[in-house]
């Protein structure tokens, strides 16, 4: 059977849902797929560079369109959609947000075209990226208290807990740019 890099990365976060994390394996990916392991080296050095590309696929296909400049013109709404994507794709995902937490971040270069929003907007550029990342691991956090309790466990709504939270933060970022945009 013949597959490209892409099929085994999506066969991967298909066998995520099944087995889960700690059950993941490139040998489990292999037998699932009918390869042997050299096949699937060739493609990924290690168990890591596989969970790290598993991440980065889950998110780039729901996040692209939210990329879109057209859909960047109110940065507070954007940002808003984007962690609310977010979370509900790690939450799609048995274990997705754990798998999520254990890769590589992104380089700062990465994060350079998600700050333009917030550039246009006024944020300096080191407060832009402060703001992505803390958006980002508000969200990956909320995600992972989730999916840490099982359903039924929670004493509050985990989604009403998680919009009220992002709202402040972006009340916050938002208060902090007038101020900043006041000064100029």
């Amino acid at each position: 059977m013949v597959v490209r890099r892409d099929g085994y990365v999506r066969a991967a976060l298909e066998l995520l849902d099944e087995v889960g994390l700690d059950g993941l394996s490139l040998r489990k990916l292999g037998e699932k797929l009918g390869v042997r392991g050299p096949a699937l080296y060739t493609h990924f050095k290690s168990k890591q560079a596989l969970l790290d590309q598993m991440a980065e696929t889950m998110l780039d296909d729901r996040l692209a369109p939210l990329d879109d400049p057209a859909a960047m013109d109110d940065w507070a709404e954007w940002l808003a959609r984007r962690a609310r994507t977010i979370r509900r794709t790690l939450l799609s995902y048995r274990d997705g947000a754990r798998l999520h937490a254990g890769t590589r971040p992104a380089c700062r270069s990465a994060l350079a075209p998600l700050t333009k929003p917030l550039l246009r907007a006024g944020f300096t550029e080191e407060d832009a990226t402060h703001a992505i990342l803390a958006i980002s691991r508000y969200t990956l956090g909320c995600a992972i208290d989730e999916q840490q309790h099982v359903e039924g466990d929670h004493d509050e709504d985990p989604a009403a807990s998680f919009e009220y939270g992002l709202a402040r933060l972006i009340a916050g970022l938002r208060a902090d740019v007038e101020v900043a945009n006041t000064r100029k």
